[in-house]
C-alpha cells in the first residue's frame, strides 16, 4: 500500500517553525499571564502579612478604597499629573522638534544635548529636583530673586500646590526629549515635494504645519501621545525620590500608594485592587487613544 503524505513541504516548515518557538511562548505566556492573574487573585484576599490573615473577602478591598483618603488624594494627583504632563510633553515636544528640525549651525550638537534628559535616570532627576526646589539654596528660588524678586522666598515642596508643580515641571523636562526626537525623525519624513507645492501656492507657514506637516505625520503623533501617556499613569521613581508623597499626599501617585500599602503596611490585598485600578486606568486610555488612531486618515 503506498502510504500519503498529508503534510506539505510548507505546513513541515511551519510546524517545526512552531515547535522551535513553542517554549518562547509558554514562557513568555507564563511569565506575563502567571503575575496578572495572581495580582487579580489578591485583590479579592483579605491579605495582610502584619495580621497574618489571608482569606477570601471578595470586592472588600475595593469598597474599602473609596473611603481611603490617602488613595483618593492619589487618583487625583495621578489625574492631574497625567493630563498636565502629557499637555505639556505634546505641546513642548512638538514645537521642540520643529525648531531641530530647520537647518542652523551647530544643529547636531543642539540635537545630542537634547536628548541628556532623556538618558538621565529618572531617580537622578528627582534628586536633582529635590535641590533645585530647595528653599533654602536652590537654584529656583534664587533665579526668582535674582530677576528682580529680591524677597522671594518659597518652600515649594513643603506646599501642596508647589509640591505638585515641581514634580510636575522636572517630569516634564524628563520626558520632553524623547518626544521631541521620535516627532523629529517623523517631520524628516515628509517628502520636501509636498512643501515645494504649497509654496508654490501660496501656503503660509501654519497653514503648511496643519494642512501638511501634522496630517502627515499624525499616526506617529497619536501613538507617542499613548505612549507617553502610559507611562505618566505608572510613573514612580520621580515621586519616590523627590516628595515622598509629601507633603501629605499632595505628591502620592497610584503607583506610589501601591508601593507603601505593599512594603509600608503589608497589605498585599489593598496593594493588588490598586494595582488593578491603574490596570484599568491604563487600558482605558490606552484603547481610547486606539480609537481615536483607528479613526485617523493619514
Amino acid at each position: 500500500m503506498i502510504k500519503v503524505n498529508r503534510f506539505t513541504l510548507g505546513q513541515k516548515r511551519i510546524a517545526l517553525a512552531w515547535m522551535f518557538i513553542a517554549p518562547v511562548v509558554l514562557i513568555r505566556l507564563w511569565t506575563t499571564l502567571y503575575p496578572v492573574l495572581t495580582v487579580f487573585y489578591y485583590s479579592f484576599l483579605e491579605y495582610d502579612l502584619i495580621m497574618q490573615r489571608k482569606e477570601f473577602a471578595g470586592l472588600f478591598n475595593y469598597v474599602n478604597l473609596q473611603y481611603n483618603q490617602a488613595f483618593l488624594d492619589s487618583i487625583s494627583f495621578t489625574l492631574i499629573f497625567t493630563i498636565v504632563s502629557v499637555v505639556c510633553i505634546v505641546i513642548i515636544g512638538t514645537l521642540l522638534a520643529l525648531l531641530l528640525k530647520e537647518n542652523f549651525g551647530g544643529r547636531k550638537l543642539i540635537r545630542t544635548v537634547t536628548l541628556i534628559p532623556w538618558g538621565l535616570a529618572m531617580i537622578i532627576v528627582a534628586i536633582a529636583g529635590q535641590w533645585m526646589f530647595d528653599n533654602s539654596y536652590g537654584i529656583v528660588n534664587d533665579l526668582i530673586r535674582r530677576i528682580g524678586f529680591s524677597d522671594f522666598s518659597f518652600a515649594w515642596l513643603a506646599n501642596v500646590r508647589g509640591g505638585q508643580v515641581a514634580v510636575i515641571i522636572m517630569n516634564v523636562w524628563k520626558n520632553t526629549s524623547f518626544f521631541a526626537i521620535i516627532m523629529l525623525a517623523a517631520f524628516q519624513g515628509v517628502p520636501m515635494e509636498l512643501y515645494e507645492s504649497a509654496k508654490i501656492d501660496g501656503a503660509s507657514s501654519v497653514g503648511i504645519f496643519f494642512r501638511i506637516t501634522m496630517p502627515y505625520v499624525m499616526g506617529t503623533f497619536i501613538l507617542m501621545a499613548i505612549f507617553i501617556g502610559v507611562w505618566q499613569i505608572n510613573s514612580f521613581e520621580i515621586v519616590y525620590a523627590m516628595t515622598r508623597g509629601g507633603p501629605g499626599n499632595a505628591t502620592s501617585l497610584l503607583s506610589y500608594r501601591l508601593f507603601i500599602e505593599a512594603t509600608k503596611n503589608m497589605n498585599y490585598g489593598a496593594a493588588s485592587a490598586i494595582t488593578v485600578v491603574m490596570f484599568l486606568f491604563t487600558a482605558i486610555y490606552g484603547l481610547l487613544g486606539l480609537s481615536v488612531y483607528r479613526k485617523v486618515d493619514y
